[in-house]
């Protein structure tokens, strides 16, 4: 209730809790961005520089290395084609993600 009282009548408190949130959120993309073929390859992993994905880690080695893990992934998740299921059979593929911020 106190923080409440605080964010709507304390401009300071407002600008130091907007200010810590900016910092959280650019730590965090700081930590998916960047060359991660490196980290990916150490902890065991298959890097895709097109894709930026770390195949077959870990969810502790994906958190480790700043990625969003996907336990389930398609292994036919970059294909295309319209009749999919007669070119993959479906099973789960550990994938770690980056942000990709251009294509």
């Amino acid at each position: 209730m106190k923080l409440v009282v605080l964010w709507k009548n304390n401009p300071e408190f407002r600008i130091i809790v907007s200010l810590f949130v900016l910092a959280v959120i650019f730590y965090f993309l700081s930590l998916t961005t960047g060359d991660k073929s490196r980290q990916c390859t150490q902890v065991g992993g298959v890097w895709s520089k097109k894709y930026r994905e770390c195949e077959n880690i870990g969810l502790k080695e994906c958190f480790n290395i700043g990625g969003l893990y996907n336990f389930c992934a398609s292994p036919c998740r970059h294909y295309r084609e319209e009749n999919i299921l007669d070119v993959c059979e479906f099973e789960c593929t550990k994938v770690c993600e980056f942000l990709r911020l251009s294509k």
